[in-house]
């Protein structure tokens, strides 16, 4: 199901494909920072839920005073990490969702879908600092210190 990658690194022309969290989205839009980078480098291609643009617009207002961006260069940081960001319909993962939220159900079922997305499409992993996710063996996760050995 998964492809063997080394633990720091990729073999050349390799892209890594990656559920990425909202918070990944969210501390790249934050400042100039490692996720930032990571987000847009072309070794890795990223896939969420597409309702992380309603969860990531819901935050707006925090992330634009928390970054001290006016709204002109956060929705232009916005557009640009989220141009590397392939969101999923839930039509296109709901045939894993079942699965996922059992798994998660004792851990976090707020994550059920971003799992899912991850079984549905056959990705590598997910990228992800949140210790929960370690919990559950469906999917390999990779944090940010794996992905920057990459780069």
């Amino acid at each position: 199901m998964f492809r063997v990658l080394s633990r720091y690194s990729l073999p050349e022309g390799a892209t890594i494909l990656l559920v990425i969290d909202t918070n990944r989205i969210m501390a790249g839009l934050l400042r100039s920072s490692t996720s930032r980078k990571i987000i847009l480098n072309d070794n890795f291609s990223f896939y969420a839920p597409d309702y992380i643009k309603t969860e990531l617009t819901k935050h707006r207002g925090y992330l634009m005073k928390k970054a001290r961006l006016n709204e002109s260069d956060f929705d232009t940081i916005l557009h640009m990490l989220l141009d590397k960001v392939r969101l999923v319909p839930f039509e296109e993962f709901e045939p894993e969702y079942s699965h996922a939220l059992h798994v998660m159900e004792p851990v976090d079922v707020d994550d059920t879908s971003f799992l899912a997305v991850g079984l549905a499409l056959h990705l590598d992993g997910i990228w992800t600092e949140d210790r929960h996710f370690i919990r559950q063996d469906l999917m390999k996760v990779f944090h940010t210190s794996d992905l920057i050995q990459l780069i």
